[in-house]
């Protein structure tokens, strides 16, 4: 618990010290993710980890009877064993193998479906534990943190480590008991020459270990930075229009490819260790081969050994230990990545919460009465703590009663509404709710006595039904369907939302898109309120709630606020003054102090500064009606036909759906075959890479014809062969050489070219995403989260394959062909039976695995991408989260969004894991078969031992090679996956995008604009949303679209900015149609200013910089900040124009967001400037003198001007003036024109009228 003042919780970096040093990554974070592991998971895991291991031995056992076989063999061979004999013996031999085969198969299959189930299981709580930590950490860690979008990392880095601690776990382990089991049942058979051959283990261990050592810290590194990267294009895509409005895709890609840049220079470092790793590990195996060749012979000519079957086996487990290296080694890079995924993942959840929301400490008294003090409250935002925002401010907010705070933006208003919801704590001073100091609360239950509607109206994906009912308190949500809806449905009638909402052709159940952003902004706002009293708080907190509402849907919702405030304690923070009049007290706050308290009456009685801001808002006065006469209706108009942006209902929602899904007809093959098409740079590599491969390719045949020269050589039928004994083990010697070359050459190379290769194809996935057209991201499927996950997970799956991955298996497949073909050359009886009897099991197996695990796959990426998109979003809105109490509640959905993931895939899992098994465990049949027809070949002289023994091994090495070929097809399927994913995405070709034909085309700044009868429909929707729509505007004119929420005014300025393209009629600008033009340089000449103001990370310089068409000067910048009228506040400021903005530009109120923004318009010198609700956010005196501004740069250089505006004050000096009405004209006319006419505009005029005691009369409007 915070001490009352709270000075610990407001360091420079919220509870997070940035110098804290951190732990570097290692084998402790990959061991710590099975603490995650609940009793069912540790149990399958230790089942797997046996299974496994059992698995892993099957083979190395598989030599005991290979060597007695050998043995008896050389008996026959040297006429010692008679043929019936034989053959009874061989048929023995045989069973054992169909022992092994069933065991095998039983074990191998237990083994990947428990640690499958396992995996998903443990990474699904660590996923839970992992997002509840994010949810638990306080407001200002998200302001300060140089963490970039934790959220981001849940869908890639839990992948990571679900294939770390599954699917490539098992592998290794099942990898290494081969390995260690095949010296164990050497040292069984002869221990001495087995210890010999054991000497070079060490070398092999230290080389992995120093490889991992160095490996693990570069991972986490690569990893975070790659991260960075993601939440950089996560912001980007979920501000895409403010980055097409000014061209910023391109800068956007240049600030991002400078994090691939630093990744690439990092992974670099791992080219030698990895080389180093690869070629000494395949060095020790081969040479101990040779070692044990060597060494045995001599040990049988000296008497120490006197079966050749012992040397056989010995040799025979250096062999299959050889082999199970290939088993193991190509994990190795899944293990490090998994390492380094925990490691980012702790690193983020071992930083301790000040204020958890979902803690039990804490007072929950069992009435709220709602009385508010304010005690001598000083603050400094944690991101600029010299800085202060409040200054020993007091103020009493009596319980019941309606306390407004007015004032200039930036002035402290905001900040109070953070400090009672405990986001942050006072520096000095307290606040207390009923006499107790909030920090002494439980600070759930405070936050659910509070309900806050805030300026930028946060909602989530989801219906509207379910975006209202976020609002129900915990005893509201065990109410029937029925009961909620009648509920939602009555605060969505206070709100003024239930009508438009009910015209919607899924009414209540309408979808709603990323931030809600299906509906205008006015609609959203409505929303926002009917889900702020759905739960009948007790303290209503109001910043700025009606501020994106035309004028009378204002009037009637304040009039429904002002009803719901009646009997709660209501806060207001509003710079439209008519919402805050009927107040009982008006607070005025200036630079963190109160200078002014009373009554609307008694403070306009003073003449002071809330005089002023009254006068300045006045639009009319000497009415002839009371204000509450008038009626929308009298005009002709329904609020019910207000449309939404977007609306994908029914079978439009299916079939957008529909289109973004993979049409499955891609191949592996053909998507790696592009890709190597593609990366013509990698070439010469590859080149080197194929010599290494063709090098180790060689192994397995030159082990078969060695192999049957060890049996000739222990054959004691004449003269001591030492000559040949030697030359056949400097033969081991030598593949131990070209093995060392071979994959020194592969292993280094391979993770070179992987970094090259998904570098670009990272580069191309935001490249091509950032410069889709609107309408991509208006589809349910492409949320920002969703498209910044597969920007990590997509490039990581191609990479897994590209990496040693795809080296290791074409090392195996030309080992495959090169060992059947030397098997047909020397004996095709046996090869044909052997092959055929085993080859068409594996490939059959092959097949079915990959498309079904591509299946499974497939369907578990849209399943993760739905609840990657909940955490993003969740985290991007924690400030509407926490405010809503939602942190439980989101916890629920995102346990359940993966709770049904395993359920779904489990029979697809089971047949997957059971041909897995049969390819894994089908060469001991192989075996079998092999030792029964050869032998009887044998037996009738047709074979030589050389013939049986070269065939034998070659086709028994080639099916070890194909099976662990098949261990790698989780990795093919992945990339398979990814690699569809990218070409999809290339065939999505934007329709509004710069061509050869138009990237010249741009306006020559001369001509005005015309809309020729215009009409609209969004994506999805059949209804209009503009209705012939015709317009003339001059160059050089002021031109204003007004009317109700809804009614299309944004929409026109979405089509003047090309977001879209009319449905009929044509825009033009001078004489031609803007369609001619290239977006980018039609965009060049005009700019943006939206109703809510999108700032991105970097600092205020940086964000105005962001506008102009070429690097700008620091004077120019200056400029731009001065005609917004933000200079003076960013130079109040400690870093000045250096002030980080933090991200989504938190760091700022809404005004100041608001006055950056339109500096950032501004620098660019724009032809046309479109102002959409421009200056909603700006207190009056701070409007009244950026409007001057806008009036004064509006006409400067011919300059056109088209706003969008509610608050008409802002408009009333425009050439013309445009009143929509149902995405109809029905109004034209100056304000002094429209006045006259007494039409909607003149209602609108006199609901924004304040007071009659400081009217002015008609001819001062």
């Amino acid at each position: 618990m915070e001490s009352p003042g709270g000075e610990k919780s407001n360091n420079s970096d919220g509870a997070v010290d940035p110098q804290q040093p951190e732990n570097q990554p290692g084998f402790k974070d990959f061991v710590r993710i099975f603490h995650y592991a609940d009793r069912l998971s540790m149990f399958l895991n230790i089942l797997a980890f046996t299974c496994a291991i059992a698995s892993g031995v099957a083979l190395p056992l598989m030599t005991i009877v290979f060597g007695g076989f050998a043995s008896k063999f050389a008996a026959f061979a040297g006429g010692s064993t008679d043929t019936g004999s034989f053959q009874s013996i061989v048929n023995e031999y045989v069973l054992w193998f169909i022992y092994l085969f069933v065991g095998r198969f039983v074990v191998t299959l237990t083994a990947n479906l428990a640690i499958t189930v396992s995996g998903i299981r443990t990474t699904r709580a660590l996923r839970q534990a992992y997002f509840e930590h994010l949810l638990r950490t306080e407001i200002w860690y998200y302001d300060t943190a140089k963490d970039s979008s934790p959220a981001v990392q849940i869908s890639t880095n839990a992948t990571r480590i679900n294939q770390g601690i599954a699917e490539k776990l098992v592998l290794v382990i099942q990898g290494l008991a081969m390995f260690f089991s095949s010296f164990i049942v050497a040292i069984a058979v002869q221990w001495k020459l087995a210890l010999i051959t054991l000497s070079v283990v060490p070398a092999m261990f230290v080389a992995i270990g120093i490889c991992l050592t160095i490996d693990a810290p570069i991972e986490a590194k690569i990893a975070q930075i790659y991260s960075n990267g993601a939440a950089l294009a996560q912001e980007a895509l979920s501000s895409i229009k403010t980055v097409q409005a000014f061209s910023s895709q391109d800068g956007m890609i240049e600030k991002y490819d400078e994090y691939l840049a630093e990744a690439h220079e990092h992974a670099k470092k791992k080219l030698i260790p990895y080389g180093i790793m690869s070629g000494t590990i395949y060095f020790c195996i081969y040479a101990g081969n040779a070692l044990a060749f060597w060494q045995g012979y001599r040990m049988f000519l000296s008497g120490e050994i006197d079966a050749v079957g012992s040397v056989f086996t010995v040799v025979f487990c250096t062999v299959i230990a050889s082999t199970s290296i290939n088993l193991f080694f190509p994990q190795i890079p899944a293990i490090t990545s998994a390492i380094g995924a925990a490691a980012e993942f702790f690193r983020i959840m071992d930083k301790p919460s000040e204020l958890d929301p979902l803690a039990d400490s804490g007072l929950k008294p069992d009435k709220c009465i709602g009385a508010i003090e304010v005690e001598n409250v000083s603050f400094s935002y944690p991101s600029r703590p010299t800085a202060q925002v409040l200054q020993g401010l007091s103020l009493s907010i009596p319980a019941g009663k309606t306390t407004a705070l007015v004032g200039a933006s930036g002035s402290g208003k905001s900040t109070m509404v953070g400090l009672l919801e405990r986001w942050y704590v006072p520096t000095e001073g307290c606040i207390t709710v009923d006499g107790t100091d909030i920090t002494k609360l439980n600070t759930k239950w405070l936050r659910s006595q509070i309900s806050l509607v805030q300026q930028e109206p946060v909602l989530f994906q989801g219906t509207i039904f379910q975006n209202v009912a976020r609002g129900f308190l915990d005893s509201q949500k065990d109410l029937p369907y029925e009961e909620q809806r009648r509920i939602v449905q009555e605060a969505c009638k206070s709100s003024y939302a239930h009508d438009f909402v009910q015209a919607l052709p899924q009414g209540y159940s309408t979808y709603l898109g990323e931030r809600g952003g299906t509906l205008s902004g006015g609609q959203k706002q409505r929303i926002a309120i009917a889900r702020s009293i759905v739960s009948d708080p007790t303290i209503l907190l109001l910043d700025e709630a009606t501020s994106a509402l035309d004028p009378y849907a204002e009037r009637v919702v304040q009039d429904a606020l002002n009803h719901v405030s009646s009997s709660r304690t209501t806060v207001m923070i509003a710079h439209r003054l008519s919402t805050v009049k009927n107040a009982d007290n008006i607070a005025v706050v200036s630079n963190g102090r109160i200078v002014e308290q009373g009554t609307h009456e008694e403070l306009i009685a003073l003449q002071g500064n809330y005089a002023a801001l009254v006068k300045a808002q006045n639009l009319h006065g000497s009415q002839e009606r009371s204000q509450k006469e008038f009626s929308l209706e009298e005009t002709g108009l329904s609020i019910a036909a207000e449309s939404p942006l977007f609306d994908p209902t029914g079978d439009e929602k299916q079939e957008l759906s529909d289109k973004s899904k993979s049409t499955d007809k891609r191949s592996i093959w053909g998507i790696l075959f592009l890709i190597l098409r593609e990366q013509k740079s990698i070439y010469r590599h590859l080149f080197v890479i194929a010599i290494g491969c063709i090098l180790a390719a060689g192994t397995h045949p030159g082990q078969a014809i060695l192999f049957s020269k060890l049996i000739e050589v222990f054959t004691p039928n004449g003269e001591p062969k030492s000559g040949s004994a030697n030359f056949y083990a400097l033969m081991f010697f030598v593949i131990a050489l070209g093995n060392l070359v071979a994959y020194t050459i592969v292993g280094g190379l391979c993770i070179m070219i992987s970094q090259a290769v998904t570098r670009n194809y990272r580069s191309e996935l935001f490249r091509r995403i950032i410069n889709m057209d609107i309408e991509f991201f208006d589809q349910r499927e492409n949320t920002s989260g969703a498209l910044a996950s597969n920007l990590l997970t997509v490039p990581n799956n191609i990479q897994e394959l590209i990496s040693v991955n795809i080296f290791v298996l074409l090392i195996l497949i030309i080992s495959l062909f090169a060992s059947c073909g030397l098997a047909l050359g020397y004996g095709w009886k046996l090869a044909l039976v052997m092959i055929f009897a085993g080859l068409p099991i594996l490939m059959g197996a092959a097949f079915i695995q990959l498309r079904l695990e591509a299946k499974m796959n497939d369907n578990n990426e849209a399943r993760f991408s739905d609840s990657a998109s909940l955490a993003v979003e969740a985290v991007s809105a924690i400030r509407t989260v926490s405010s809503l109490t939602l942190e439980s509640d989101l916890l629920t959905e995102y346990s359940q969004n993966l709770r049904g993931i395993l359920r779904r895939s489990m029979k697809t899992m089971i047949t997957a894991t059971t041909i897995h098994a049969l390819a894994q465990s089908v060469d001991f049949l192989v075996m079998a078969l092999g030792f029964w027809y050869g032998s009887r070949l044998m037996s009738s002289l047709e074979y030589t031992t050389e013939q049986f023994f070269v065939v034998f091994m070659s086709v028994l090495l080639a099916g070890q090679g194909a099976a662990q070929f098949l261990a790698g097809a989780g990795s093919i399927t992945r990339a398979k996956s990814a690699g569809t994913f990218l070409l999809d995405l290339r065939d999505k070709v934007p329709r509004i995008r710069v061509t050869d034909e138009n990237k010249d085309k741009g306006p020559d700044g001369k001509g005005g604009i015309a809309l020729d009868n215009v009409e609209f429909s969004y994506p999805g929707r059949m209804s209009p949303v503009i209705q012939g729509a015709s317009i003339q505007i001059p160059s050089g004119q002021f031109v204003a679209f007004v009317g109700h929420s809804g009614c299309g005014k944004s929409t026109l300025i979405s089509l003047l900015e090309r977001y879209y393209d009319p449905t009929s009629g044509e825009i033009r600008l001078g004489d031609q149609n803007i369609q001619n033009f290239s977006p980018k340089l039609y965009r060049a000449q005009m700019s943006l200013v939206q109703q809510e103001p999108v700032l991105f990370q970097g600092t205020v310089m940086e964000n105005i910089a962001q506008g102009a068409l070429s690097e700008p000067t620091e004077d120019e910048i200056h400029e731009a900040a001065k005609q917004a009228n933000a200079y003076d506040f960013i130079i109040s400021l400690p870093q000045g124009f250096n002030t980080p903005s933090g991200k989504q530009g938190t760091s700022f109120s809404g005004g100041q967001r608001q006055r950056i923004a339109l500096a950032r318009a501004l620098i660019r010198r724009p032809k046309l400037l479109l102002l959409d609700e421009a200056t909603s956010a700006l207190d009056t005196q701070s409007e009244r003198i950026v409007q001057a501004a806008l009036d004064k740069v509006g006409k400067m250089d011919g300059r056109t001007t088209i706003a969008v505006a509610h608050r008409l004050s802002t408009i009333r000096d425009a050439d013309v003036i445009y009143v929509f009405g149902d995405g109809k004209i029905i109004e034209v006319g100056t304000h002094t024109e429209l006045q006259q006419q007494r039409g909607l505009y003149w209602q609108m005029c006199l609901a924004q009228s304040l007071d009659k005691s400081v009217e002015k009369g008609p001819e001062e409007i």
